[in-house]
This record gives C-alpha cells, structure tokens and sequence, in this order.
C-alpha cells in the first residue's frame, strides 16, 4: 500500500503545473516560523510562542526518530528537487505543519480558520509524497507526532487558565509516541539493536502503556466506571483496550508476534503509573456507568 500510493502520487498524477504547486507548498514551511513571530507582534504572544515552541520541539523529535529508525528515502522515483540527506521516517514537514495547525485550530475556534489550518497542512505533507521525498506512511507519523505536540505546546503555553493542571496536555504526545512506535514496528524499523538487553520489551510495554494510563487519569480527574460495587478507571479501561486491540492486530501480521505477556505488562504498567497519578488526581467524584 505504501509504495502504491508513492506511484500515484508521484508518478500517475504527474504534471509540470502540479510539480510547481507541490514545490510551492513544500517551500511554504519556511513560513510557519514567520507566522509565529507576525502573532507575537500582533500581540496574539501565547498562539505566536506555542506555534515556535511547536516547531523546535517537533524538529528535535523529528530527528530524534529519523536517526533512530534510519529508514532509506524512496528509490526509483521521479524526482524534482533533490533527495534531502537525512532519513525519511517520519516526514519533518508534516511534523511541523501539523503542529502549527494544532495550535491554530485550538486557538482560534472558527471552522473556517481550522479547515484552512488543515487544508494547509494535508498540502505541505502531500507535496512530500508528490516530489519523491517520502512515503506515506512518512506523513502519517509525521502528521501523528506534529499534531500532538502542537496540541501540548496549545495546553502549555496558549490554553485558558483552568483548575487542571496544563501539564495534562502532556497526554497526547504519549499517545503520539505509542503510535509512532506501533507503526515503526509494522514498518519493520524500530531500532532493535537498542533493545538487546533481557526483557527490554517488556519494559518498553509497561512505560508507554503505563505514561497514558499517567496522564489520562490526569486529563479525565480520576473518573470511573462504576459496575455495581466495581470502580474501573477509565485511564486503564482506554488504553488496555486500545492494547487488547493491536495485539489483536498482531497476530495478523506477518512481522509482528501477538503475546499475552506483552499484554500483562501493558496492565501491569497501566495499574502503577495509574496509582502514581491518583497521587496527583482527585479520587472520582462521578460514576459514567452504573449496573
């Protein structure tokens, strides 16, 4: 599926019109910074400062995981500006404009600014694919990782002022982070040569399971379900059933190998950095399901 759609991209839809309009949104990210410094001196400082923290941090993890997945650019494609050197996985560019649009669509609530921030941003990362550069699958965890630190330097930095703590933005970059590795493994690029140490996967599948089931409690304030004297969290029934799902997943695929003790350390992970964070929550005041 990925090398299909590259083809289709980059070669059946080929066109001198469409080859100037891709360069043209590709060199459009060296605008996004601009952006950030025009909000400042608009005095829009918070949306200004979240869009440049959003981008240095996103250019810090982009390279990070390039030089950790160390995936080859595509081959034999048509290419109209030169290969970048660096590695392919995950796309820099879609890193950065989906992370501007984060902020932008959280920022500013109206439909036709948030469609026009992710029109802009689909754009920028569609002309990666369109000019060779990358892989879709590039885009996706690009798209995947800029969204969600956009979306913390917004809670960070730009949301209101609430009773929460801001630092429960931190969520969806650990959401982000167990879906970029999820797909680097399906992609067969996950830095194995890192995890030769005993039990190295098992420990990876206690922390990113558990971090979720951290910040979530902290995002949803404890709450519960609630089955006759039963209260469930909800930070652990989320995550343990997006778990229970991709080993599902897992065993259907030809490169991945579905186990229960992956699974028992997702929970196992999940009920630890879950009661760290009741440390932190309030105890849940509401149940959302009563039998």
């Amino acid at each position: 599926m990925d090398n299909t759609l590259l083809v289709f991209f980059n070669q059946t839809l080929a066109h001198p019109i469409l080859d100037v309009l891709m360069v043209g949104f590709t060199y459009s990210l060296w605008l996004l910074p601009g952006l950030g410094v025009v909000l400042i001196l608009a005095r829009q400082r918070r949306v200004g400062a979240a869009i440049l923290a959003s981008l240095t941090v996103g250019l810090a993890l982009t390279l990070i995981l390039q030089f950790l997945a160390l995936r080859p650019r595509p081959e034999h494609v048509r290419l109209v500006m030169a290969m970048p050197i660096f590695p392919s996985y995950p796309s820099g560019h879609a890193v950065a404009a989906f992370g501007v649009a984060a902020v932008l669509m959280l920022s500013y609530r109206r439909r036709d600014w948030q469609g026009l921030a992710l029109l802009a941003a689909c754009l920028i990362s569609l002309s990666r694919v369109c000019l060779g550069h990358h892989y879709p699958s590039d885009i996706l965890g690009g798209a995947v990782l800029g969204a969600a630190v956009g979306a913390a330097c917004y809670g960070l930095i730009a949301a209101p002022h609430t009773d929460q703590a801001p630092w429960r933005w931190l969520l969806w970059p650990q959401v982000a982070v167990v879906c970029v590795v999820t797909q680097m493994a399906y992609l067969y690029i996950l830095p194995t040569h890192l995890l030769r140490w005993p039990m190295a996967d098992k420990a990876l599948h206690f922390a990113l399971f558990g971090s979720i089931a951290f910040w979530l409690n902290l995002w949803l304030g404890g709450r519960a379900l609630y089955l006759n004297r039963w209260a469930i969290p909800l930070a652990i029934v989320i995550p343990f059933a997006f778990a229970l799902a991709e080993e599902s997943l897992q065993a259907l695929s030809p490169v991945r190998a579905a186990g229960f003790d992956d699974l028992a350390c997702d929970l196992a992970g999940m009920l630890v950095f879950w009661w760290a964070s009741r440390q932190l929550a309030p105890p849940p005041t509401r149940s959302l399901l009563q039998a």
